[in-house]
């Protein structure tokens, strides 16, 4: 009877203050569902590109808590968000420099960063901050432009002066703001003067910005850029896709392809499942790949992607980026049991798939 006692406490822990600790764990598990703090989000690591949710994302529930409050003088507040240890140890993306994706009370979705984990003894939280802006950029990689985009959060950030320094000759403005991004292959492409259009819609000219410093967090997990304003340059900048020194540069003519040319039948389109999009769901993925010696491998061509709904593309939302596609239906639940035609074309063939509208 004994040797059964100290079996029960020692499975409840070594010693008083374990006990309690774990005691109070399975209290807020138990209480989790409950608290009006509670609200399903989506975690989602980019290594390139925007966030997206994909239609076989699975939310993961948190405690969503004010960390300060806002004032006119401050930056954007930031947030604390708390996981179940489970999810923690079952999702590799729950990290610093992951975004979040979290409903907002007039159900609108947001995103944000998780900026910092509170590595507290018990409880441990994430500071998040939101996403307020969509930063575009240009870099070079073997002699090509590429233009790159991230979500980025803004902070302040005091200059000591005036707005501009000014001699007997010259004007310059010198205004400064941080910008934080995770650190992924995009924001490895930002280095000391790369420059940025960041300005409200409608502000002509607008305001350009450049990287006077790169700080990398301890960890690695995210980046810190100070930004100087910058001159805007109409000759070199683009206003319209909010890009600067989009005309600068010289881009090398590309040389002849002398590998083997993939026929239209080397192309398949490859998704998870079945091809379907649920009526009123996420997006559902599909990529364009080529098969190359009996293996499956990215399209390297260019691809155009279209969608054939019978003048129903409207019910329809897309997005194309290279060699994958993705869809998702409006809540029309007339739409169920119809079908639309999926399009890659390249510049050496297409290839079609017809996708199904099914219920959730």
């Amino acid at each position: 009877m004994l040797d059964s006692f100290r079996l029960r406490m020692a499975a409840l822990g070594g010693y008083e203050g374990e006990a309690k600790r774990r005691n109070s764990q399975k209290i807020m598990d138990a209480s989790w569902m409950r608290d009006p703090a509670t609200k399903p989000v989506y975690v989602k690591w980019v290594n390139h590109g925007l966030p997206m949710v994909d239609d076989d994302d699975t939310p993961v529930y948190a405690k969503y808590n004010v960390k300060s409050y806002h004032n006119i003088t401050g930056d954007e507040i930031s947030y604390l968000l708390q996981f179940r240890l489970d999810d923690m140890r079952d999702n590799p993306n729950i990290k610093v420099g992951s975004y979040v994706q979290i409903m907002n009370e007039m159900d609108e979705p947001e995103w944000w960063l998780i900026w910092h984990l509170d590595d507290r003894n018990q409880f441990r939280q994430y500071s998040i901050v939101k996403c307020t802006h969509i930063y575009r950029w240009l870099s070079l990689k073997d002699g090509k432009r590429v233009i790159h985009e991230c979500l980025g959060c803004p902070r302040n950030q005091s200059s000591y002066n005036s707005g501009v320094w000014l001699d007997y000759t010259t004007q310059v403005v010198e205004n400064q703001h941080i910008l934080v991004m995770p650190t992924n292959d995009d924001s490895k492409t930002i280095t000391y003067d790369t420059k940025f259009l960041i300005s409200e819609p409608g502000r002509y000219p607008p305001l350009a910005w450049k990287v006077s410093k790169v700080a990398p967090s301890l960890n690695g997990d995210i980046t810190k850029f100070t930004m100087t304003q910058e001159q805007f340059d109409p000759a070199r900048d683009n206003t319209e896709l909010m890009i600067a020194n989009y005309y600068d540069g010289v881009v090398n003519p590309e040389l002849p392809e002398l590998e083997e040319v993939p026929t239209v039948s080397d192309l398949e389109i490859v998704y998870s499942g079945v091809p379907a999009v649920k009526a009123g769901g996420g997006y559902k993925k599909f990529t364009l790949k080529q098969r190359v010696d009996d293996k499956l491998e990215d399209a390297t061509d260019t691809v155009e992607w279209s969608v054939d709904f019978g003048g129903n593309e409207d019910k329809l939302e897309y997005t194309f980026q290279d060699h994958i596609c993705k869809v998702k239906c409006v809540n029309d639940y007339s739409l169920i049991g119809t079908t639309f035609t999926l399009i890659a074309t390249t510049e050496y063939g297409s290839k079609s798939l017809v996708v199904e509208i099914t219920s959730l």
